[in-house]
């Protein structure tokens, strides 16, 4: 971060403005998903009138997969926006995610911190191992697999403040107490 740090504590919380209709459209995915399977179970059952085919099946699998990803998706954001506000709090202290930790994480027991692979969070390497929390179907951490104890990958993608000021704030002061970034690999 170039300038000042901003007022602190800095608060955030998953956007009501974008995420519901994100939940909304995971949903109504995810459900529309389900009708082919739903269409092969009542076949299998003598409900729909038609004996079950190569065909329903064939299209049936995949898109069970498809539902599952999405009411998925659809789940995670509908439980961030119920949580306890606020969701995020960087301070002086440290940095609090109710996410990611039960507990806030103090600035002095950050090792190393790192902007996390696609720019939607940062990663904090912890000193001393610590249970962390990881959804992969979280705006911010998509894709990503449970850390190992020890690392806090906290998402800034999708909240009520600017992505870039939430990363900037957290590595500025991450760095300020005493985290360096990680360690350049040699070639």
């Amino acid at each position: 971060m170039t300038g000042d740090l901003p007022q602190l504590p800095l608060t955030a919380n998953p956007s009501r403005l974008w995420l519901p209709p994100i939940a909304a459209v995971a949903v109504i995915a995810g459900l529309l998903a389900l009708l082919p399977s739903f269409l092969l179970l009542a076949s299998l059952v003598g409900l729909a009138g038609v004996p079950p085919t190569l065909g329903l099946t064939i299209l049936a699998l995949p898109t069970l997969a498809v539902a599952v990803f999405f009411l998925a998706v659809g789940s995670v954001v509908i439980g961030d926006l119920r949580l306890a506000r606020p969701v995020l709090t960087i301070d002086e202290h440290g940095v609090f995610d109710r996410r990611v930790t039960d507990a806030p994480i103090a600035w002095d027991e950050v090792a190393e911190v790192a902007p996390a692979p696609g720019g939607g969070g940062v990663l904090l390497a912890l000193k001393t191992p610590r249970e962390t929390r990881l959804n992969p179907y979280r705006a911010g951490t998509a894709g990503f697999r449970q850390p190992a104890p020890g690392l806090a990958n906290i998402p800034v993608r999708a909240m009520d403040q600017p992505t870039r000021l939430l990363a900037e704030t957290l590595t500025a002061l991450a760095l300020r107490h005493g985290a360096v970034p990680p360690a350049e690999r040699s070639a």
